[in-house]
């Protein structure tokens, strides 16, 4: 179980995505304990986009009637719409809140400023600048330019407005449960202002950190066989068998080929493609000096090696490197249970399963990012008895595994070993709760039905299926 704890960890703290600053600002209001977020000029909400945002009753049309290819057009359209253009060039989601803003600065009393600098090539990007009331400026600046989670604009404010980023607010609350005698499936809260907001979105981005002085090869995700992983249990990237070769350099031409290996195998002609097929950010020597060990320990990211140890991930995190944005975890608020895709980049846009529905209308680099989903935890949807479904994303959930204690059908307790390639977006997200303690959370089940009355939630409040409200408030 030791084993199932730090990987479980690592997963729901980990993802790093590089929050881009640079020539705005954005401030908050303090209103007695309270502190919002007031929209700066490159703030952009997710935009309109084929059909986001749809209706809760057109999603749940699709979730009864498991109408898969639907509901993956319409995942399509969100990433669409956070990848849309913004200002100077963003993408929209760039522009959006991040963890450190919402549960460090707002959730400390007395931060006053945040000033943050990060300057790459193009775009020019922003910074933001809190103010919050009372009490002394931290020393440790955990994610200053790392962010864990992007929140839009109506997330960040509820979540700081109602003091949910605040561990005693948290507490009480739990505390008023217990003293009513709540029932289980009522001991919840809501993170936006209404069970339903069409403009919510939580992101959990991933990049792979690579040498910007030469080429390097790039595995990518090819499925789980003996021909395309050594590792079945457990598929990481460092046991991937297949990849292509990045070179920032500009010797290695896209569309080339050269005779590299791709981790351990032995040396064969490679694909060259170009680091305009990602989203690609160069490092500066700001972006390394505050990188932080919260990050390079998150179990996700990809460093030196293929390997995702803080070790190989510093090692690649250097002034001049790349960092490459290559999975994220994408959840709207379109109905109460959120919608869940999650996307990974592959050098085909055309998989058979996974791409080949992708629109035209979602442009480059996003177009080299393949796409599953989980509307739904089981099948049929809602049913205890139902199949589970299954739905991960190759950098996420691979490095998961665990046990899981059973009753069997003589009442005898038992435990099931599982992997994070069994997992269920909604499943994990549904038991995100929390009662008082460090990291006092229900007992982990990767896929399955989870009942919101479930006994695993005794004692505890359940959390609107935010983890980063679970684990990270102050």
């Amino acid at each position: 179980m030791e084993n199932l704890r730090s990987a479980f960890i690592a997963l729901l703290t980990g993802i790093v995505i590089l929050a881009f600053v640079h020539t705005s600002c954005t401030s908050s209001v303090g209103r007695g304990m309270e502190a919002v977020f007031i929209t700066d000029k490159l703030y952009t909400d997710p935009p309109n986009f084929g059909s986001y945002p749809a209706t809760k009753d057109q999603i749940q049309k699709m979730i009864d009637e498991v109408d898969l290819p639907n509901i993956r057009a319409h995942a399509w359209d969100v990433w669409g719409s956070i990848t849309s253009p913004g200002p100077e060039g963003l993408p929209v989601w760039e522009t959006w809140y991040s963890g450190y803003e919402v549960f460090e600065l707002a959730g400390k009393k007395g931060i006053k400023t945040r000033n943050i600098v990060r300057d790459f090539q193009s775009p020019k990007q922003f910074h933001h600048f809190e103010n919050v009331i009372g009490g002394a400026i931290p020393q440790d600046l955990p994610e200053q330019i790392t962010s864990f989670n992007r929140y839009t604009k109506s997330v960040a404010d509820f979540i700081v407005s109602s003091g949910l980023n605040r561990t005693e607010v948290l507490d009480s609350i739990n505390g008023s449960f217990d003293q009513a005698g709540t029932p289980i499936a009522l001991r919840q809260i809501q993170t936006t202002p209404d069970s339903i907001d069409e403009r919510a979105i939580v992101l959990k981005p991933v990049f792979q950190f690579i040498d910007g002085s030469g080429p390097t090869v790039i595995p990518f995700w090819n499925g789980i066989s003996p021909k395309t992983t050594t590792d079945l249990k457990n598929p990481e990237p460092h046991t991937w068998r297949q990849g292509v070769i990045v070179d920032p350099t500009g010797v290695l031409k896209p569309g080339d080929s050269a005779l590299m290996s791709v981790n351990n195998e032995p040396p064969r002609w490679l694909q060259v493609v170009g680091l305009e097929d990602f989203y690609a950010i160069e490092l500066t020597e700001e972006d390394v000096k505050e990188f932080s060990d919260f990050a390079a320990t998150s179990g996700d990211d990809v460093g030196k090696g293929n390997m995702t140890d803080s070790t190989s991930i510093y090692q690649n995190v250097k002034v001049g490197n790349y960092a490459l944005l290559m999975a994220m975890h994408v959840t709207s608020k379109e109905i109460n249970n959120w919608t869940w895709q999650t996307f990974w980049w592959s050098p085909y846009n055309d998989h058979p399963f996974f791409g080949a529905d992708r629109p035209t209308s979602i442009l480059a680099p996003w177009d080299h990012y393949n796409m599953r989903t989980a509307y739904f935890m089981v099948t049929p949807a809602g049913s205890a008895a139902g199949e589970p479904f299954v739905s991960f994303n190759p950098y996420l959930e691979t490095n998961l595994f665990g046990t899981v204690p059973i009753k069997t059908k003589n009442g005898v307790l038992d435990s099931i070993p599982w992997t994070g390639v069994n997992s269920n977006c909604m499943t994990c997200h549904r038991l995100a709760a929390r009662a008082p303690g460090n990291f006092n959370t229900p007992a982990y089940q990767p896929d399955g039905f989870i009942d919101i009355g479930d006994s695993v939630f005794a004692g505890m409040t359940k959390v609107d299926f935010l983890w980063s409200v679970a684990i990270r408030p102050q």
